[in-house]
């Protein structure tokens, strides 16, 4: 199984309905803006201040992504709105943190960027030009606590175990991870009194991890959610570390938010 590092961002071929490729894809057009750095863009929707760029440590946005050969890389529509690191995503794909940092937030553009600017890449880029159709949506804090962290809210759904949830976003999947399914999740963790303890977004990728070995209110909540869903788990202790003998592990009512990206069964 390849680690959270390997896999930094990676930029997976999604398998629902894609947009069609932008034409053309090797090259940008005439009226392209060439930016400092090389890379060419356009703007398909400008956003309403020029002078907002994202400088903080997190950036979420929006992406579709194709190679030249027409293929597509990533999909909006399928992975929804992503959160990264800059830092790390700078040290993995340097030309895409960069467009980040170079598109307004609330801005949408569409970026033509040779293979040796996104180098080192995502596992397995082919050796072609990609078009990236960026919106930035602007800074982000995954770490910080949500507002409903201390006590499981009025609308969540609850289970007999005791686990509750409620669905943040619906991303385009309809199948669930069975029990054995090896799943692609970002995800943080925190205790009641509002502490994160545990992130994936730490270490800039999507963690891999057997369902079957994970703590029972994750084994229980995650065949809940379908590729692209995004939920909010209360787990309390029962079913979560109270048993661990583990003497760091946290004890009591923990909070995930989970984004399930995929799995392999």
């Amino acid at each position: 199984m390849k680690s959270k590092v390997e896999w930094l961002l990676v930029l997976v071929l999604a398998t629902t309905v894609q947009a069609a490729p932008p034409q053309p894809l090797a090259a940008p057009p005439a009226q392209a803006v060439e930016a400092a750095s090389g890379m060419a863009y356009v703007v398909l929707k400008a956003g309403p201040d020029q002078g907002n760029l994202v400088r903080g440590e997190f950036v979420e946005y929006r992406a579709d992504v194709w190679s030249a050969d027409g293929v597509a890389r990533a999909s909006a529509r399928e992975d929804g709105n992503r959160v990264v690191p800059v830092r790390a995503l700078a040290r993995q794909q340097p030309a895409l943190a960069r467009a980040l940092m170079l598109t307004p937030v609330g801005e949408t553009r569409r970026w033509w960027i040779q293979p040796e600017r996104l180098a080192p890449g995502y596992p397995g880029m082919p050796n072609l030009p990609h078009v990236i159709e960026l919106t930035v949506i602007g800074e982000a804090n995954p770490l910080q606590a949500p507002p409903d962290v201390a006590a499981v809210p009025d609308g969540a759904q609850r289970s007999a175990s005791g686990l509750a949830w409620k669905v943040l976003r619906r991303g385009g999947g309809s199948d669930h991870p069975g029990p054995n399914a090896v799943i692609e999740i970002d995800y943080t963790g925190w205790t009641a009194d509002g502490r994160p303890f545990d992130s994936s977004l730490r270490s800039g990728g999507h963690a891999f991890l057997p369902l079957a070995g994970l703590i029972p209110g994750w084994q229980e909540g995650l065949p809940l959610m379908s590729r692209g869903d995004s939920f909010r788990f209360w787990i309390p202790g029962h079913l979560g570390y109270d048993a661990s003998p583990d003497p760091t592990a946290p004890r009591g009512m923990l909070v995930f938010d989970v984004t399930l990206y995929g799995w392999s069964e």
